[in-house]
């Protein structure tokens, strides 16, 4: 007999479910208030990094490693072979700790010489520097409609609406009611004030620059960045939209989702600030575009995948992911599927509880500037 659920969300992580159950024979109903990869999402923007490191974490370095292989099966087209480059600014950090576990895991990994890899570098305040040849830069936003749109093709049925909860049903603003033997709620930011009595998240504004170069700056042929304890990341330019930075400090809280997203000129002056620095020749390159993304932070920075406690199995919560979803998505659903049929149990670090401890180890950032 067909089992049936109803996926609440259509950012990478609902998408993602959502393709993979229906896929796998599932009845879906995949509920969206906008459109798969719509700009007010965590996963609005144009691009993510894809990559493995994760310091000493081997759970999700193996995952993002998967997760790597399932964008590529979907469309080789989403991933563009730049590889990541990691600036260590100590010997003995998150990137010798990610070394260490790629290398265990076979995971292709090499330090090489910066100026190697960008058409001008500083790297006087670096230890060393670690390539992941085969990491990527992801199209993000195409990526989401991907799965979304997949997912449509084995069978699921998408609904435009707004949805909440009402115990073990999903009720739409237009009256309608869906039930299913499983609902997952995989709303993004939008899980804070639905579950607030459950679950802990912090809603943070998050800006990403990008600015003006010429085309010697141009992926594949200059790949994704990371400066772990210089709190940014960022890439070549991807499809002409310039060269991106991301200052990874923490964001201030954002009170309401209809919040107008401006970018922070403090933010921006970081940015510019840290492009010369890193890269001298783009001192002074011109901003030519923004945006603003939300994410949504678990204490710990880890994912929630878990059974709500009242309902018995039946109502799952996913979310925790912005920063950190595109790496692992298809991956997670993946793995996901045998928790919901409860052939398995979940990872325990998923799971609603008190274990959760705040740190920051699955961002880009490890320290504030």
């Amino acid at each position: 007999m067909t089992s049936s659920v109803v996926v609440v969300g259509a950012g990478v992580l609902g998408s993602s479910l959502a393709d993979r159950l229906a896929r796998s024979g599932w009845g879906v109903t995949h509920v969206e208030q906008f459109s798969p990869g719509h700009v007010r999402s965590g996963s609005g923007d144009e691009s993510r990094l894809i990559r493995s490191s994760h310091g000493d974490d081997e759970l999700h370095a193996r995952m993002s490693r998967r997760a790597l292989e399932l964008w590529r099966e979907l469309d080789p087209r989403l991933v563009s072979p730049a590889g990541v480059a990691w600036f260590a600014r100590r010997a003995d950090g998150w990137e010798a700790a990610s070394e260490r576990v790629l290398t265990r895991l076979g995971i292709p990994n090499e330090r090489v010489d910066p100026a190697a890899l960008f058409p001008s570098v500083n790297a006087d305040d670096l230890a060393f520097t670690l390539l992941e040849p085969e990491a990527g830069l992801l199209r993000a936003r195409e990526g989401v409609r991907a799965l979304a749109d997949r997912a449509v093709a084995a069978g699921a049925q998408r609904v435009t609406a707004v949805a909440r909860p009402d115990g073990e049903r999903v009720v739409l603003d237009d009256g309608r009611v869906l039930e299913a033997d499983h609902v997952v709620w995989a709303c993004g930011a939008w899980m804070a004030a639905l579950f607030a009595d459950v679950l802990e998240l912090r809603i943070t504004h998050q800006d990403v620059f990008y600015f003006g170069a010429d085309g010697r700056w141009a992926a594949p042929d200059v790949p994704g960045w990371v400066d772990f304890d210089g709190a940014a990341y960022g890439m070549g330019d991807l499809d002409g939209r310039g060269v991106k930075v991301g200052p990874d400090v923490e964001g201030p809280g954002v009170a309401s989702m209809s919040a107008e997203r401006r970018n922070s000129p403090e933010l921006e002056r970081v940015a510019r600030a840290y492009l010369a620095h890193r890269f001298p020749a783009l001192a002074g390159a011109p901003l030519v575009g923004s945006r603003v993304c939300q994410y949504e932070l678990t204490p710990d920075e880890r994912f929630v995948v878990s059974p709500h406690p009242a309902y018995g199995g039946r109502v799952w919560l996913l979310g925790g992911g912005s920063g950190h979803a595109f790496k692992h998505g298809p991956a997670l659903a993946e793995r996901m599927e045998s928790w919901i049929a409860g052939s398995e149990a979940p990872e325990a670090c998923f799971t609603l509880g008190d274990h959760r401890r705040h740190d920051v180890q699955l961002r880009t950032a490890g320290t504030k500037l």
